[in-house]
């Protein structure tokens, strides 16, 4: 009698194991809040910005990160890999940096000109000590067309 309440109570703790995991990754992977910097991308601005910036706001147990691997999407539409990412511990926010001028040259970018489109960061962070976290979220962006104000 009790080898099968044993195997009932592995069985048990397997799928709440399963089920943790599950809603852990859902959560890691789609739902973190971020804003993209700046909200208005000119297709042909020389601004003084290198970068576009995309601000996760998620907690990480440390600022040291080791390596990190990022995606920005434009309507499902993979336009960027990330060049820098950094965490800042005062506000909790791992920021994400993409080049402007590769942005802008993207021909999938271009011919979302005039549009607002979502833009979505997906990708993993490594930190030191720690292990890698997934990350993801939308925010909305203009791409402007030359000339347009």
């Amino acid at each position: 009698m009790s080898g099968k309440f044993r195997r009932n109570g592995i069985v048990l703790m397997c799928a709440l194991a399963a089920l943790f995991v599950s809603l852990w990754a859902g959560s890691a992977m789609g739902d973190d809040p971020v804003q993209m910097s700046p909200h208005k991308i000119c297709l042909n601005a020389e601004g003084q910005s290198d970068d576009v910036q995309a601000i996760v706001r998620m907690w990480l147990p440390s600022p040291h990160l080791v390596d990190f691997d990022v995606k920005l999407y434009f309507d499902g539409t993979q336009v960027a890999v990330a060049e820098s990412a950094f965490y800042c511990v005062i506000d909790d926010n791992l920021i994400i940096g993409f080049d402007r001028a590769t942005l802008q040259s993207n021909p999938d970018v271009v011919a979302l000109g005039g549009q607002e489109v979502l833009a979505t960061v997906q990708g993993l962070v490594t930190v030191d000590g720690y292990g890698v976290f997934g990350f993801g979220g939308s925010d909305y962006v203009e791409i402007l067309k030359p000339g347009k104000k």
